[in-house]
C-alpha cells in the first residue's frame, strides 16, 4: 500500500514538472518556479531572503528557481575533482620542497652575497613566484582535512573575496604567477644579453627590478577594488572571476611575456648558429641547460594559454550542456540517476593544465639543483666551513680551503644559470656570464 502511494506521488511530481516545462519552453528564462523546497539531487535548495546578496557571496542560482549548483562545479564528476585536487597535493608538495631547497641554496643563507649576479637574483624571484603560486592553489599538506570546504565554505556556495582565506590565497596566487612569468621572460632576455656580451649597469638592473615588482603589485591588487577574487567553476583555487579581468590582469601579460620569450629564444639560437664550431660547442656546454628550461617552460605557458583560450571559446557550449543536464534532473526528479551530463571540459586536459605549474618546481630542481654550481655553493658556504665541520670532517674542510684558494688565484668565479663558469684560456672563446657590471654603474 505504502509503495503504491510513493509511486503515485512520484508520478504526480513528474507530471507537474512536465506540465510546467511544456507550457513554458524557456523555463529558466521566463521565471517559472518550482514547488517550495524542491530541488533534485545533486542540485541544492537555497531558502533565500536576499537573492542578490546570496549571488554576491557565491551562490549560483539556476534561472529564477531557488536551486543552486553544487560546489565544486558539475563540469567534472566528484571523482575527477578529487583526482585533480589529489594531484595538486602530491605534485605540489614535492615541488614545494624542491623549491624551498633551491631558494635556500641561492639565498644569502648559503650563497655568498658577493657572488650574486643578475641571474642569481632573477632565478630567486622565479623560484619564489612559483612557490607562492603553488602553495596557495589547490590542496596542501596543511589543509587536507578541509576537503572541498576550503573553496566551498557552505553547500552550494563558491568562496568569494569576502571570505578571508579565499582573498589571501587569491592574492598570493596571482602575485606568484605574475612574478614567475615576468622573471621567466627576464631570464630569457638575460641569456641573450649574456651571449651577446651586452653590459648592463647595476642602476639599470635595480630600476628594472623595481619596475617589474611595481607592475606585479598593480596586476595583483587592482582587481580587489572590483571584488574580482573568488572561486569559479573550473578552478582549483580562488582567482579572478570575470573574463575581462582574467584577460586584462593576467592573460594579456602572459601573451606579452610569451612573445618576449619566443623572440629571445630565436635570437639566442641565431647567435649560436653564427659562431664557429669551437665556440658553438662552448656556448652549448655552458648555456644548454638554461636554454632547455626556458623552452620547456615556454611550452607549458603556451599550453596553458591555448587550453584557457579554447575552453573560454566553448563556454556557451558548456553552459548549454549543464542546462540540458539540469532540465533532465527536473524531468526525472524521482530518478535523477538516469540523467548523465554530457562532455564538457576534457578531464585529462584540465588535469594537465593544473599540473603544468607544479611540474615547474621539479624542472627547476633538475636544471638548477643537480649541478656542480649548487654543490660548489654549499661546499663554500658557512655550513661546510665552520669549526664544528672542520673537526668532524677535516678532509672536506681542507678540500674546500684548497678550492677556495684556487678560485682566488685563478680569478674564476661562479657562473650564471646554475653552471660552472670555468672557461677556456683562449680569450676569443671566453663568454661572459650573467652579472652586474660594476664598471658601468651610473
Amino acid at each position: 500500500m505504502i509503495s503504491h502511494i510513493i509511486k503515485f506521488l512520484n508520478l504526480y511530481t513528474i507530471s507537474f514538472l512536465l506540465y510546467i516545462l511544456h507550457s513554458n519552453e524557456n523555463f529558466f528564462v521566463k521565471g517559472q518556479t518550482l514547488p517550495p523546497g524542491f530541488c533534485p539531487s545533486p542540485l541544492i535548495y537555497r531558502n533565500t531572503t536576499d537573492r542578490q546578496h546570496d549571488i554576491d557571496i557565491g551562490f549560483q542560482f539556476l534561472g529564477q528557481t531557488d536551486c543552486v549548483q553544487p560546489c565544486p562545479s558539475l563540469i567534472l564528476t566528484e571523482n575527477e575533482w578529487n583526482r585533480v585536487f589529489d594531484m595538486s597535493l602530491v605534485a605540489g608538495s614535492i615541488s614545494m620542497f624542491a623549491l624551498i631547497f633551491l631558494i635556500i641554496t641561492y639565498s644569502p643563507l648559503v650563497n655568498n652575497i658577493k657572488d650574486y649576479t643578475r641571474h642569481t637574483i632573477g632565478i630567486l624571484f622565479l623560484f619564489s613566484g612559483i612557490l607562492i603560486a603553488m602553495t596557495t592553489d589547490g590542496r596542501q599538506l596543511w589543509d587536507i582535512d578541509l576537503g572541498f570546504k576550503k573553496y566551498c565554505p557552505e553547500p552550494g556556495r563558491y568562496a568569494r573575496q569576502t571570505d578571508s582565506k579565499c582573498l589571501v590565497t587569491a592574492i598570493f596566487f596571482q602575485f606568484g604567477c605574475v612574478t614567475a612569468l615576468l622573471w621567466w621572460a627576464a631570464i630569457s632576455v638575460d641569456l641573450w644579453i649574456t651571449i651577446r656580451k651586452i653590459k648592463i649597469s647595476r642602476i639599470q638592473f635595480i630600476i628594472y627590478t623595481i619596475a617589474v615588482n611595481i607592475v606585479t603589485i598593480i596586476l595583483t591588487f587592482g582587481p580587489i577594488a572590483s571584488k574580482q577574487y573568488g572561486y569559479i567553476d573550473a578552478a582549483i583555487g580562488c582567482w579572478l572571476i570575470d573574463l575581462e579581468y582574467q584577460v586584462g590582469y593576467f592573460w594579456a601579460p602572459v601573451g606579452f611575456c610569451l612573445c618576449v620569450g619566443c623572440v629571445s629564444i630565436v635570437l639566442i639560437l641565431r647567435e649560436i648558429y653564427k659562431v664557429s664550431d669551437a665556440v658553438k660547442k662552448k656556448l652549448l656546454a655552458k648555456h644548454l641547460k638554461p636554454l632547455m628550461l626556458i623552452i620547456l617552460m615556454l611550452s607549458e605557458f603556451i599550453y596553458m594559454f591555448i587550453f584557457y583560450s579554447y575552453t573560454t571559446s566553448k563556454k556557451t557550449q558548456y553552459h548549454d550542456i549543464i542546462e540540458e543536464y539540469v532540465l533532465c534532473l527536473f524531468i526525472h526528479a524521482a530518478n535523477p540517476s538516469v540523467c548523465k551530463i554530457g562532455s564538457t571540459i576534457s578531464p585529462s586536459a584540465h588535469f594537465l593544465f593544473h599540473l603544468c605549474i607544479r611540474l615547474m618546481g621539479l624542472e627547476v630542481l633538475i636544471f638548477y639543483g643537480f649541478t656542480r654550481q649548487t654543490r660548489k655553493i654549499w661546499m663554500r658556504s658557512f655550513w661546510f666551513n665552520n669549526s664544528f665541520i672542520k673537526r668532524i670532517l677535516p678532509n672536506i674542510s681542507s678540500s674546500n680551503d684548497s678550492k677556495s684558494s684556487n678560485n682566488k688565484t685563478s680569478g674564476r668565479g661562479t657562473g650564471g644559470f646554475g653552471e660552472s663558469s670555468e672557461q677556456s684560456n683562449e680569450p676569443e672563446q671566453s663568454i661572459e656570464l650573467s652579472g652586474v657590471d660594476s664598471k658601468h654603474d651610473a
